[in-house]
């Protein structure tokens, strides 16, 4: 499971709950004003 996570944003929530559940996943920053992942990928593809 990848958490794709921009700060200031609602990710925060989910991101506590995996972590409490001790769920094993991967964390992808995003640049929302350039729509832009931290691996840079194009984000408007994962979420339009």
């Amino acid at each position: 499971m990848k958490l794709y996570f921009a700060a200031g944003a609602c990710s925060m929530a989910p991101h506590i709950v995996l972590r409490e559940a001790a769920y094993t996943f991967d964390l992808e920053g995003v640049d929302l004003a350039k729509k832009q992942t931290a691996s840079g990928e194009d984000y408007t593809r994962i979420n339009p």
